[in-house]
């Protein structure tokens, strides 16, 4: 059996999400709700719950708030928030669940059900937690957490040069020369690229134009990178491609 907490300034939102709770997840049972930052600590302190639903913007503060106040974050936590497409990307960069309002019941089911039955380590989730305090108060993200065996590696994102897709997989290629294989399918990294730093030349790859080393015309076009890989370019890709790093370099 779980415990929940659930800490929202909005009424309607904590009884929207106990009453998702009540219909969709028996083994979850939800021992409190707060509405602020400083009953939130104190639910948080006296019902030591194994999942806690977090607002991010409430009237006395924010939910980075309430667990900066937790030194032992002993729970999963699913932050809900309002906020703009860049705090979203940040959070996506940092590897950190979230739901926006209003609440869809489909995408809050899924989230909760990821949360048990792949729990990330606690660890995990704190330095998750710190990485995104870092990327959202920046202009843009700084790090992408990327998932490894032991947990979460934190890859500054002025160190990437390019993505590559390999089927299911997609291959990260580093200033370093390192080569870092992971399980996920390069459109699912679709959603962080940050459109002043990288492109998708082709399908199979996503580069990062601050590394980018020169256009070669020959053999119908290619781009070469720092490390002196050959990026494919589409072929309807190539005007955009060369306005882009027109500008960029400008």
């Amino acid at each position: 059996m779980f415990k929940a907490v659930i800490i929202d300034d909005e009424k309607k939102t904590r009884d929207f999400i106990e009453s998702i709770i009540e219909n969709n997840f028996p083994n979850i049972v939800v021992y409190d709700k707060a509405s602020s930052v400083i009953e939130g600590i104190k639910s948080i302190e006296e019902n030591q719950p194994n999942i806690v639903f977090l607002d991010i913007e409430m009237q006395d503060g924010s939910g980075f708030d309430v667990l900066d106040a937790i030194p032992e974050k002993k729970f999963n936590f699913i932050f809900i928030t309002a906020y703009n497409q860049y705090a979203v990307r940040a959070f996506k960069y940092s590897a950190i669940d979230y739901l926006l309002k209003p609440i869809d019941i489909d995408e809050f089911n899924f989230a909760v059900e990821k949360m048990i039955k792949n729990p990330i380590s606690l660890t995990a989730q704190s330095d998750n937690f710190l990485v995104l305090k870092e990327n959202i108060q920046s202009s843009i993200p700084l790090k992408l957490a990327i998932p490894s065996t032991n947990g979460f590696e934190y890859i500054k994102i002025c160190e990437i040069i390019r993505f590559e897709a390999d089927g299911r997989y997609t291959h990260l290629f580093l200033l370093c020369g390192r080569k870092i294989t992971i399980s996920k399918s390069l459109g699912e990294f679709n959603d962080l690229i940050i459109e002043k730093f990288f492109y998708r030349p082709h399908k199979s790859h996503i580069i990062n134009l601050q590394h980018v080393k020169m256009f070669n015309k020959k053999e119908g076009g290619y781009i070469v990178m720092e490390d002196n890989s050959q990026v494919a370019i589409s072929r309807n890709k190539r005007e955009e491609f060369l306005q882009i790093m027109s500008g960029f370099n400008s």
